[in-house]
């Protein structure tokens, strides 16, 4: 099987690469820098063109502007990485019956704490990057052969500018001083369980919109002192803050309810400790 992945060079994109390449299919990437097809998704019609000519058997795509302040100085950027090829890529699909994933986002649930939010309940938008989001799975879904995934994922990517994870433990590491929000909760799940999930329920014929996160919701500073707890680190310089001091209006209720997805799997999904435990695995084999 041919998978070609958009946004390849991402956090999502590389974890995707990997297990696709773990199931023996053949793997075909698409970025701007560092991948086989160095294009634009901005790009309509070259990236017509490319569907055309690569005729994949399934298209991943994971390209995103998740810079929520950039989606707001510059929204057209954010409306033509964000939702515009949504539409290419559903045409392609109608056209041709092949599937495609719709990596997605969980920021649309302002209010509600720990609640863990279902596929069917009504969203609302913090901020141009979650509209930006929800158009794009619109015209995903107007094609019959698309799985559109809400998720937030966390893990290692390797770039200069660390992901959040990746934030987290050097600072755990090094006893830095942070504030750590403890009413902004979240799903987030380990970006290597989340891309064999997505495969496996593609494989078991999901179609639509599904949540794939972790099975627990809890807080950002959560995560951080189960990162700390699993480096045996002790943290002397963080204190907890709140989400509402940030200047930026953000969602902050983001868990997902994943038993839709959980009971078309077969097995659950992992729970905040297993989040942390495979991240730090990743990380330290790409130290090696």
């Amino acid at each position: 099987m041919k998978v070609l992945v958009l946004g390849a060079s991402g956090l999502a994109g590389q974890a995707i690469c990997k297990e696709a390449r773990i199931r023996k299919y053949t793997v075909r990437t698409l970025a701007r820098r560092n991948a086989d097809i160095l294009a634009d998704v901005c790009d309509v019609g070259t990236l017509r063109d490319i569907l055309k000519s690569e005729a994949p058997d399934v298209l991943v795509n994971c390209s995103a502007l998740v810079d929520i302040s950039m989606c707001e100085t510059d929204p057209d950027l954010g409306w033509r990485i964000n939702a515009r090829p949504c539409a290419t890529l559903a045409e392609w699909s109608r056209a041709t019956g092949q599937p495609f994933i719709q990596v997605s986002t969980d920021h649309y649930y302002l209010e509600g704490g720990a609640t863990a939010h279902k596929e069917s309940e009504a969203v609302d938008f913090a901020n141009d990057y979650a509209m930006q989001k929800f158009a794009g799975e619109a015209f995903a879904l107007t094609a019959p052969e698309a799985l559109v995934l809400r998720t937030s994922i966390v893990g290692i990517r390797g770039w200069p500018k660390p992901t959040f994870a990746e934030w987290a433990i050097a600072n755990v590491r090094t006893n830095a001083k942070m504030t750590l929000f403890n009413d902004a909760y979240t799903s987030s799940i380990d970006v290597e369980s989340f891309s064999r999930a997505a495969f496996d329920l593609l494989m078991l014929g999901a179609r639509g919109l599904y949540n794939l996160a972790s099975c627990q919701v809890y807080t950002k500073e959560a995560f951080v002192l189960e990162v700390a707890a699993q480096l045996g680190c002790t943290l002397d310089n963080a204190n907890s803050g709140s989400i509402n001091d940030t200047l930026m209006r953000r969602a902050k209720s983001l868990g997902l309810h994943v038993g839709r997805a959980e009971k078309l799997l077969g097995y659950k999904l992992p729970d905040l400790k297993e989040v942390v435990h495979s991240i730090l695995n990743s990380e330290k084999g790409r130290s090696k």
